[in-house]
């Protein structure tokens, strides 16, 4: 399973957050997107190692009330352990396809990068119009079509059974999001995050590449010294590897109400 532990996100992280040529961190991308919670509650679907909540911890009003549900206990292990002692946030195992809430009990729904894992987006984003109040709002972050082409290239160029995109959000994507939040939202609004990768480590990016579901199916493990080698190359003849992105995020409000099946 992809995210039984937090180890193969936090590979995926850590080069996002060490080799970005942005001047703003994703983490303050997002939270410059969120309404002020003073007094409001909020429910994160698919939160992962919360490192998003861990980060602005200091940022969040004192009487938010903040639920972080993920399907993994292993992922919710490290989000407990991240912001322990602070009563503002509860942690829920569940599955975002169901939700164990009341109609209208939200005033923000957030899914940060995991709508295109769930079996169900359908299910999952009325739900979230469910249980948020009629002037709520959902956040969902999610790539592009193109997002890390330039990786994809490389792998290909280094294991030519990897021809074609390996992009993990083409279910839910910049392109296509749009369309499936009008089912259950009358306003939706696009928002991009600009910065791209310029990666001068090789081990970097043989972490982040075996850390993808994609890079496990087709590439053995036992050429990863191989892939070292190769992406080492290419950083000492150009001095890095430029990897553009393509990410961001929809605001979603004006939830159509369904009834729960």
């Amino acid at each position: 399973m992809q995210y039984r532990s937090a180890e193969n996100l936090n590979d995926r992280i850590q080069l996002h957050k060490r080799f970005t040529t942005s001047n703003q961190s994703w983490e303050d991308f997002v939270f410059s997107h969120l309404p002020q919670l003073n007094g409001k509650r909020l429910l994160a679907l698919g939160c992962g190692n919360a490192i998003q909540w861990r980060v602005n911890r200091q940022r969040f009003a004192a009487d938010a009330e903040i639920i972080l549900t993920d399907l993994s206990e292993g992922m919710l292990q490290e989000a407990r352990a991240g912001l322990v002692g602070d009563v503002r946030f509860t942690f829920r195992c569940m599955d975002a396809t169901r939700l164990d809430f009341e109609d209208a009990s939200f005033d923000v729904v957030t899914a940060n990068h995991m709508l295109y894992h769930v079996p169900d987006i359908a299910s999952t984003l009325a739900e979230s119009a469910r249980v948020l109040k009629s002037d709520g709002v959902m956040m969902t972050a999610t790539n592009g079509a193109n997002h890390m082409a330039d990786l994809d290239g490389l792998l290909a160029e280094f294991w030519h059974a990897f021809e074609g995109t390996n992009t993990m959000s083409e279910r839910f994507n910049l392109q296509n999001g749009a369309k499936q939040l009008h089912e259950w939202f009358s306003a939706v609004e696009k928002r991009l995050y600009s910065g791209d990768l310029w990666v001068t480590e090789a081990q970097a990016l043989v972490d982040y590449a075996f850390s993808m579901p994609r890079v496990q199916q087709l590439i053995p493990s036992e050429q990863k010294e191989a892939m070292h080698v190769f992406f080492q190359a290419r950083i000492d003849r150009l001095g890095g590897i430029q990897i553009r992105k393509e990410t961001g995020l929809f605001l979603a409000s004006q939830p159509k109400k369904a009834q729960r099946k």
